[in-house]
């Protein structure tokens, strides 16, 4: 070990260098002498300024050659696989005969019930399910998997219809209602221990006392039905607010009675909302908002149409209060056009869309925006993508009927804007991709009036080929 001394010398070049430095140092140099220094031995160097350069120079192409001959750890180590998880979608028990669509870009998924063992069926699919839950499960490296049930009651101008898209399970989110006297909840358990949730509502004029609406339970793999009408007896929109404290859940907003049908699952409160999918012809909207959050908010909306964003009248800045839940008449503003809302807004809120035409309505619900979207139809519909980007989106897809047919989508979305395309009245799966972030929506206006948003397709994350539990989604 070399001695530590007190100070160094003055003009010592070595001082700072590491010692395998020092010993690289010693055989480009030779060895050094030592000469005494009164009672201690101390170690001195002298070497003239020319030298001391030279020297540091080899010095510095040995350490830069030693470095070369490291292989580069970044080589050694192959490109991890692109795997795309496994997924669990649960399909709402349906308040009368309903069927379902189900499609994925593999060739089998597993759909079962909430107990019992899942069938191997053939993407895409149509099936009949009655009023009972049902569950879509895909496993590692199978694509992901889209679903969408839709029931329908009479015929003709009284007709109403409703579709809702399958969604995974969570641990709470927020719905809204016009009319919470003729509306329900249903909550589904899909795991193997029960889950405890709590229900909060808001109306008008704030939180709304809702005896015995916390500590529910929900047994492992099944449903359960709240029906509004118990906590909230008026008219006036209401929200409602779930959280499973233990578990997770699915939950459903189911609404009937004079204006209609609908079925639509819950969503995340947000700074930033899109709601794709309002139909065309509708002959009267109402935004709904609600903030669930201690102090004022103010929310403002952006319509995308077909010939570019507008800001709809009355709708460029809206107060809603704490603890409050309000609508927004927004019928003579939209005037019947096919869009989607963009809204925004200060701190989080809840925002859906209820649009009514004839004796049926449609609620138009938050999605995500994206450039790869895919939905299941039950029985086609029209397709409607807007494009809440500052360019110009180049779109296309095709939408494969459960008979093998294909429907071509492409265009040019400007920014701003909403394309429409009309994709017959099959069952299919409809995908599209997108050179920019787009939104959409598919609405059905041949038997009443529904509608379903498209969902992402997650990209694959990178890691070992792991098996997933399906039950976890």
């Amino acid at each position: 070990m070399r001695p530590r001394r007190a100070a160094e010398e003055p003009g010592d070049d070595r001082q700072d260098l590491p010692d395998e430095s020092v010993a690289l140092f010693r055989r480009v140099t030779g060895p050094v002498q030592e000469e005494p220094a009164g009672e201690e031995h101390r170690i001195r160097r002298s070497w003239p300024g020319p030298l001391r350069a030279t020297i540091f120079g080899v010095l510095a192409l040995a350490v830069g050659a030693g470095a070369s001959l490291i292989p580069s750890q970044q080589e050694s180590v192959e490109a991890a696989p692109e795997v795309t998880p496994g997924q669990t979608l649960v399909c709402q028990p349906s308040s009368a005969d309903a069927s379902m669509a189900v499609a994925s870009t593999s060739p089998s998924l597993q759909v079962g019930g909430l107990t019992g063992s899942p069938s191997d069926v053939r993407m895409p699919a149509s099936v009949s399910i009655g009023t009972q839950a049902r569950v879509i499960r895909s496993v590692s490296g199978q694509g992901r998997p889209v679903a969408t049930t839709l029931s329908s009651v009479g015929s003709g101008a009284s007709a109403t219809s409703a579709m809702s898209p399958c969604t995974t399970a969570a641990t709470g989110g927020t719905l809204i209602v016009t009319d919470p006297g003729s509306a329900d909840i249903v909550v589904t358990n899909p795991d193997s221990e029960e889950a405890t949730i709590d229900v909060s509502l808001s109306g008008a004029k704030g939180a709304v006392d809702s005896e015995g609406s916390r500590g529910l339970t929900v047994p492992a793999r099944s449903s359960r039905t709240l029906p509004l009408s118990v906590w909230a007896p008026g008219s006036s929109p209401v929200s409602a607010t779930v959280r499973a404290e233990s578990g997770r859940i699915v939950a459903t907003a189911r609404t009937g009675g004079s204006a209609g049908r609908e079925a639509y699952p819950m969503s995340q409160v947000s700074q930033s909302l899109l709601l794709p999918g309002v139909p065309a012809g509708a002959t009267s909207s109402e935004l709904l908002l609600s903030n669930p959050g201690t102090s004022r908010t103010t929310v403002r909306v952006k319509a995308l149409a077909s010939g570019g964003a507008f800001t709809p009248e009355g709708a460029d800045e809206v107060q809603v209060d704490p603890q409050t839940t309000i609508a927004v008449d927004m019928g003579k503003a939209l005037s019947g056009e096919a869009v989607a809302l963009q809204v925004s807004a200060d701190r989080p809120v809840a925002a859906q869309l209820m649009s009514a035409k004839g004796s049926d309505d449609a609620m138009a619900t938050p999605a995500g925006a994206g450039t790869s979207l895919q939905t299941a139809l039950p029985a086609g519909g029209t397709l409607a993508v807007s494009n809440p980007s500052q360019q110009a989106a180049q779109i296309k897809g095709t939408y494969t009927t459960t008979s093998g047919k294909t429907v071509a989508v492409s265009g040019s979305v400007a920014a701003g804007a909403t394309f429409t395309k009309d994709l017959g009245a099959d069952a299919g799966h409809l995908r599209i991709t997108s050179t920019r972030s787009v939104t959409a929506g598919v609405w059905s206006t041949r038997n009443g009036l529904t509608s379903v948003p498209l969902s992402l397709v997650a990209g694959a994350v990178k890691g070992p080929r792991l098996g997933i539990d399906p039950q976890l989604s």
